[in-house]
Parts: structure tokens; C-alpha cells; sequence
């Protein structure tokens, strides 16, 4: 009885939301842009995110919404990791253009630990997503995660020359509003997605 109610709720709640909820991962080579975010940059993304999972045993996606939907960083990730059903090799990098925010989804059992995500994220892919560089983010984590994985140093990405500077403000205005009952929806939604998820590792680190 309890499932049944949460699917019928979890079904109008899909409803409601809008449609940078947990989003489902269709993009070419790893990288689902839901934000056009990285305009002619994107073959560069891709070709990083090849880079980084060649002979590593590791699947890299990175996700560009405009907004996470009422929820925060890593819910949202988590949330669109385990609808996607990413296995414990995967992880996802989420993009919030507008908010200029990100986590990574990493499952407990991928042999990477909270401490490498959270350097990644800190050297690679936050100053970038800092000065509105969205492609540069994906790209300093693919070759963030490649060089943990060969035991080496994160290597910090250069600013790219077509990244707008980190003052102007970000195209299309700021953080869109959340109408009330998107976010009752978006509540009810993260309930069910709790309940059935029992039978996955979390996933977990980290981001802003």
C-alpha cells in the first residue's frame, strides 16, 4: 500500500517539476547539456571524458542544467545517478549554470574516496565553475579523476580565453523561482527516491 502511494506520488510529482529534474543521461559521449552551456566546446568535453575513462575501468558523465530545481548540489546528482542507474565505475559530474553550482555523484564503492573528489573538485572544477568556465569544469574533472587514478597530481586547468570573466553576470539572469508546489513535489519526489533505493551503495562526494 505504502509503495503504491509513493509511486502515484512520485508520479504527479514528475508531473510538476520542472524539467531540470534529476534529468535523464542521453548525451553524446558522456555529456548530457541541458543548459547549452558549452557551445563549440562540447567535442573538447567529450574527448576529455574519453580520455579520462580509457583503460581506467571508469565511466565519466557530465550533466549542465540552468538550475537544480529547488534541491541542493548533491541531492540532485545522486538523485540523477540513481535514475540512470550508473554502476559503481560511474561518475557524474552535475552543473548548475545559473546557480554556478555542482556535486559529484560517486558510489561508496568505486575505490575513489571523499578526500580525491573533494581535491578535484577544489583545484579543477570550482574555480572554473567560479568564472562561469563550463567547459573547463568537466575537463578538469575528467583529468582530475585520470590523474587520481595513475597516482599523480591533479593538474589545474589554464582559464580559457572564451570564459567570461567571474564578475559579469551569468546569461539569462540569476536563480530561477521555484513555484511553492514544484517544491512540495520535489520533496515528495526525494522521499520515494529514498524509500527504493536501498538496494544500491550510496553515492556520495561532493561539491558547492
Amino acid at each position: 500500500m505504502l509503495l503504491r502511494c509513493l509511486t502515484a506520488l512520485a508520479g504527479t510529482a514528475a508531473l510538476l517539476l520542472p524539467a531540470e529534474y534529476p534529468v535523464e543521461l542521453t548525451g553524446e559521449g558522456g555529456v548530457t547539456d541541458r543548459a547549452d552551456a558549452l557551445g563549440g566546446r562540447a567535442a573538447e568535453v567529450r574527448e576529455a571524458i574519453g580520455e579520462a575513462a580509457s583503460g581506467e575501468g571508469l565511466q565519466v558523465y557530465a550533466a549542465y542544467v540552468r538550475d537544480f530545481s529547488g534541491l541542493d548540489a548533491q541531492t540532485w546528482a545522486d538523485a540523477t545517478a540513481e535514475r540512470n542507474q550508473l554502476d559503481a565505475h560511474a561518475v557524474l559530474l552535475a552543473v548548475a549554470t545559473t546557480q554556478r553550482a555542482y556535486a559529484f555523484s560517486v558510489d561508496a564503492s568505486s575505490g575513489l574516496t571523499r578526500e580525491q573528489i573533494e581535491e578535484i573538485g577544489r583545484m579543477a572544477v570550482a574555480p572554473a565553475v567560479g568564472r562561469r568556465d563550463w567547459a573547463g569544469a568537466a575537463i578538469g574533472a575528467a583529468r582530475g579523476l585520470a590523474a587520481v587514478r595513475e597516482g599523480e597530481r591533479i593538474p589545474v586547468p589554464a582559464p580559457s580565453t572564451g570564459a567570461p570573466e567571474a564578475g559579469e553576470r551569468p546569461a539569462g539572469g540569476g536563480i530561477g523561482t521555484v513555484l511553492p508546489l514544484a517544491l512540495l513535489a520535489a520533496g515528495v519526489a526525494v522521499i520515494c527516491y529514498l524509500v527504493v533505493r536501498g538496494s544500491r551503495g550510496p553515492r556520495g562526494p561532493r561539491g558547492t
